[in-house]
């Protein structure tokens, strides 16, 4: 990206989507100084915020398509939700809710925000939509990415081998 307020050179960001992490990611960041005169410092590295790069990478890059509908892109696609939001009935909302929600965690955006954001609603509604979608079985695979990393570190604790202490730190018994 070149061209970006403030920005401290040419940054290049390599997203690929992480098929265990369900998301995407970042795989290399690279920052080019602007020319003579200028260079990268680690202060200004500091500045570089890799999840917003990637989240407005992806509004530009990935498509969205619904049903049998034309491919358009995430921003373009948004921007329709936003323009309809007050013409849809409660059921086509739910399923808007679903699609923004997914969107939302493959392109590593907060998901309840975003629903909130597009359809107008406020979090604890979009919240409400996605347990009632849930229920329904229309969002069964999509948990929350706190839930997700509490299954995972769940997983790695039960798979770590169990270590014993060198010495007991209790009363010894049968002395």
């Amino acid at each position: 990206m070149t061209g970006e307020p403030d920005s401290l050179g040419a940054i290049r960001v390599r997203v690929l989507y992480d098929q265990q992490l369900r998301r995407s990611v970042a795989a290399s960041v690279r920052v080019d100084r602007t020319g003579e005169g200028e260079e990268v410092t680690a202060a200004s590295l500091r500045d570089v915020s890799v999840l917003q790069i990637v989240q407005r990478s992806a509004v530009r890059v990935v498509t969205v398509q619904r049903g049998e509908g034309p491919s358009m892109t995430l921003s373009e696609y948004l921007a329709d939700v936003q323009a309809h939001a007050s013409d849809r009935k409660y059921a086509e909302t739910v399923l808007e809710a679903v699609r923004l929600y997914r969107i939302a965690t493959t392109v590593n955006i907060a998901p309840l925000k975003l629903v909130a954001d597009q359809l107008g609603v406020s979090v604890s509604t979009a919240t409400r939509m996605m347990a009632r979608a849930r229920e329904a079985g229309l969002a069964e695979d999509l948990i929350t990415r706190e839930t997700y990393n509490r299954m995972r570190a769940d997983e790695e604790q039960r798979t770590r081998p169990h270590q014993f202490p060198d010495s007991p730190s209790g009363p010894s018994l049968g002395r």
